[in-house]
């Protein structure tokens, strides 16, 4: 079997973070997705160079069924493989979920069986994007009260979902404040308690509250507010400060009674490496469209396992990028639970064929049976879109 021809589509038609998609094709006609994770900030551009030069260089031609060695061949011949960030290493994942839904439907079977055969046959979910842009049973109207995070959690609880993520720090409309600095300002820290507090709440004692941070805070500060919420019990406490300093979140762990949760913006098992020997985070979040693909996100799991710490993958991103992500939550045993963001609109998971989020119910979604990834592409959906072919 060899690779004749891929397709990256530039899915524009997606109302929020529009992903970029790649397709590849057989000699046997079977075809593979993969989700390129780099679909908000800045690097969309740079997302769609990257695929193209792996793709045309090293994919082309290629046996689909060598995972293995496809990941190995990108990790070296590419050279800024050994050392490179989100770029580099998201090229690499989008190839290899790709390769994986091929391998799956090649031998019938979902990814997860391939990987060793599931240890759930559910997995426990999270919702994220509830506050404003994302959220469209609320006609994507931003809130900012502690009094209307506390009526929108309790629309979440009501969907069915016992457990929710939201970053209580953005400012108010109109208002003068800075964007936010390592120094926590006195009134940012106590709007984001009174948020966090009145979600709680409105979600009583049985609900999951799971409070991110997305690294903005200095060491200080991040302690000083995580001790203050600990009466507040959260389930994790995410990104209190960035990760590019081990130290940094260690002394945080160190400090605050609190599981903390990082790994979105780490790459490989190398990027995880200090952080699960120094066990500074409680649970790892490698995106599987980022952090080198379903291949790698398995090693990085089975090496946290062996210090007995959880993994919860990364996602906010499309319908692709969650079938990958599930594949690798179905057979690990270190698995805690899954991030998603199913209150999109319904445009946004057209993108596939039996898309997994409208599947989630009281907070669990069923592990998929399905061949490969689960999900193929809705041809409909993708025909306006931009695309670069490339084939033998």
């Amino acid at each position: 079997m060899r690779i004749v021809a891929a397709d990256i589509y530039d899915v524009n038609l997606h109302p929020w973070k529009p992903p970029v998609i790649l397709r590849l094709t057989t000699d046997e006609g079977i075809y593979g997705l993969g989700e390129f994770a780099l679909c908000y900030g800045t690097g969309r551009r740079a997302a769609l160079g990257m695929l193209h030069d792996m793709v045309e260089r090293f994919v082309i031609g290629a046996d689909p069924l060598l995972v293995e060695e496809m990941w190995k061949t990108l990790f070296f011949r590419t050279f800024w493989g050994q050392g490179g960030g989100p770029v580099v290493y998201g090229g690499i994942s989008t190839i290899d979920q790709a390769l994986w839904d091929i391998k799956g439907k090649a031998y019938g079977a979902p990814i997860h069986e391939l990987l060793g055969g599931r240890v759930h046959d559910r997995l426990r979910v999270y919702c994220n994007g509830w506050l404003g842009d994302e959220y469209a049973p609320a006609g994507n109207a931003p809130i900012e009260t502690p009094e209307e995070y506390a009526q929108r959690a309790a629309e979440v609880v009501a969907m069915g979902y016992d457990a929710l993520k939201f970053d209580p720090f953005s400012a108010p409309r109109g208002s003068d404040w800075r964007p936010r600095q390592r120094a926590l300002e006195p009134e940012r820290a106590d709007l984001a308690f009174a948020r966090v507090k009145a979600v709680r709440d409105a979600v009583g004692p049985d609900v999951d509250v799971l409070v991110e941070v997305h690294g903005y805070l200095g060491v200080s500060d991040a302690i000083e507010w995580g001790r203050r919420i600990v009466e507040l019990d959260p389930f994790f406490y995410e990104e209190p400060v960035d990760a590019m300093n081990v130290d940094c979140m260690a002394r945080v762990a160190q400090n605050v009674p609190i599981p903390l949760a990082a790994g979105e913006r780490l790459y490989t098992r190398y990027g995880f490496r200090e952080y699960i020997e120094r066990q500074a985070i409680d649970i790892l979040q490698p995106d599987v469209g980022l952090a080198g693909g379903i291949t790698e996100l398995k090693k990085i799991a089975a090496y946290a396992e062996t210090y007995d710490l959880y993994m919860q993958p990364h996602n906010c991103h499309g319908p692709v990028a969650t079938a990958a992500a599930i594949q690798v939550d179905a057979c690990i045993s270190n698995f805690i639970i899954q991030e998603m963001i199913p209150c999109r609109s319904e445009m946004t998971y057209a993108l596939v064929n039996e898309p997994l989020e409208p599947q989630i119910r009281d907070s669990y979604l069923p592990v998929p049976t399905a061949p490969g990834l689960g999900v193929t592409l809705n041809e409909a959906y993708v025909a306006d879109c931009p695309v670069v072919h490339l084939s033998l």
